[in-house]
């Protein structure tokens, strides 16, 4: 098994460059490689990336993750984690970087995570900091 680093994701995604996107594509379709995992920062900054460097539609970019998630071709690290931050970003408009860190403090064991951003304290565990001051 391989890993990827976020440039090699988002070029398979974005399929954006004449010279990178088909050597991407070769690299994952190569069974010498797969599955090709995929880490947590890969997952956060690819979604950065194609939503605010490359203007992507949220929704497109949820849909392409979500077929990452249940293709055999990956493995992503926190798989479910990550399904779980997909479909509550996508519910709430929030970060998916902030969704993940939710569920991870959550899953570690945290009542909640506080947080000043408005939008992320839509997810179920965020709150406030304010409070508990």
């Amino acid at each position: 098994m391989l890993g990827v680093d976020t440039n090699v994701i988002v070029r398979f995604l974005a399929i954006d460059d004449d010279r990178q996107t088909p050597m991407a594509g070769r690299f994952m379709a190569r069974a010498e490689n797969q599955p090709v995992r995929i880490a947590l920062i890969v997952i956060v900054e690819a979604f950065w990336v194609l939503t605010k460097t490359k203007k992507f539609p949220r929704a497109r970019v949820f849909a392409a993750f979500r077929d990452l998630l249940q293709s055999s071709q990956f493995v992503i690290e926190e798989a479910e984690l990550v399904a779980l931050a997909l479909e509550q970003a996508e519910a709430t408009g929030s970060d998916l970087a902030d969704a993940l860190i939710a569920l991870l403090n959550h899953h570690a064991g945290c009542e909640a995570t506080a947080t000043f951003d408005a939008d992320a304290q839509r997810l179920e565990h965020m709150i406030a900091v304010e409070a508990r001051l």
